[in-house]
C-alpha cells in the first residue's frame, strides 16, 4: 500500500501567486514613498528630494510592468492580483504625479492652477481606471481603450526629473514656455485618457519590456547629468507613443486579421 504524499504548505503551494503580488506591492510601496518623499520636500524645502519622488515613480512603473509578466510566466494569475493592481495604478500613477506636480506648482503664478490640474489628473486616473474595469475584461491585453494612466505618470515624472537636475532652481516646468509645453501636454493626456482610442501595451513583450527597464534603472546609476538627459529622451518617448500609439495599435490588428 502506496503512502500517502505529503501536502505541501500552503505558501509553497501558492508560490506563483504571491511572487506576483508581492512585486505589486512593491510598487504600491514605491508609489507611497513617491508621496511621502514630495510631502518631505515641501516641509524641508529641498527641491532635489521631488528629483527623487519622480525616480520613485518610475521604479513604480518598472514594478507595475513586471508584476503582470511575473503572473504570465509563472501562470499565476489571479482575480485578486488584478484588482491590487488598479489600486496600485492609482497611487502610483495618478495620485504620486498629483502631489508632486503640485509640489512644483507651489512655486507658480497661480493657487487656482497648482490645486486644479492636480486635481484633474486624479479625477482623470480615477475615471480611466473605473472605465477600464468595466469595459476591458482582457485588461489591456488586446490594447489599451484610452491612454494609459501611466503614460501621464511617466511624462510628468521624467519631465520633473530633468528639469530638476538640469535647473534646480529655474522652475521650468512651473514659469516661462517650457511649462506652456509640458502643462499643455498634461492636459491632452489627462482628456486621452477618457477616449475610446486604442494604444497598444508593449509592456507584455519582453523585447520591448526589458529595454525600457534596464533604461529606467540607469537614471539611479549614471551621473545626474546623463540621467537627466536619459529622462528627458524617454519624456519625448511618451509624447511619440501619444500621437502614433492609435495608428499603431491598428496596424497591428489589421496584421493580426491577415494572419487569422
Amino acid at each position: 500500500m502506496k503512502g500517502r504524499a505529503v501536502p505541501r504548505p500552503r505558501i509553497l503551494a501558492n508560490w506563483r501567486r504571491i511572487v506576483p503580488s508581492g512585486v505589486t506591492l512593491s510598487a504600491l510601496f514605491f508609489g507611497f514613498a513617491s508621496i511621502l518623499t514630495t510631502l518631505e520636500a515641501m516641509r524641508l524645502d529641498i527641491p532635489s528630494l521631488l528629483a527623487r519622488s519622480a525616480q520613485y515613480i518610475m521604479i513604480a512603473l518598472i514594478l507595475d510592468g513586471l508584476d503582470g509578466n511575473l503572473a504570465r510566466w509563472l501562470k499565476g494569475s489571479t482575480d485578486l492580483g488584478a484588482e491590487l493592481d488598479t489600486f496600485v495604478d492609482f497611487t502610483a500613477f495618478g495620485a504620486a504625479p498629483a502631489v508632486l506636480l503640485y509640489a512644483m506648482l507651489l512655486h507658480g503664478p497661480s493657487p487656482f492652477w497648482r490645486t486644479a490640474l492636480p486635481t484633474l489628473i486624479v479625477f482623470s486616473g480615477a475615471l480611466r481606471l473605473s472605465k477600464f474595469r468595466i469595459i476591458d475584461p482582457l485588461r489591456g491585453q488586446g490594447g489599451f481603450i484610452g491612454l494609459p494612466i501611466t503614460v501621464n505618470s511617466s511624462w510628468i515624472a521624467l519631465a520633473a526629473f530633468a528639469a530638476l537636475i538640469l535647473s534646480p532652481e529655474g522652475h521650468l516646468l512651473v514659469r516661462g514656455p517650457l511649462s506652456v509645453i509640458f502643462q499643455f501636454f498634461i492636459l491632452v493626456m489627462i482628456i486621452l485618457q477618457l477616449s475610446n482610442l486604442r494604444y497598444p501595451k508593449p509592456s507584455n513583450k519582453i523585447k520591448y519590456f526589458a529595454p525600457a527597464a534596464i533604461v529606467v534603472l540607469l537614471l539611479w546609476i549614471l551621473s545626474q547629468t546623463y540621467a537627466a538627459v536619459i529622462a528627458l529622451l524617454l519624456a519625448l518617448g511618451c509624447i511619440g507613443y501619444v500621437l502614433t500609439g492609435p495608428m499603431i495599435h491598428k496596424h497591428s490588428a489589421l496584421k493580426r486579421a491577415e494572419e487569422k
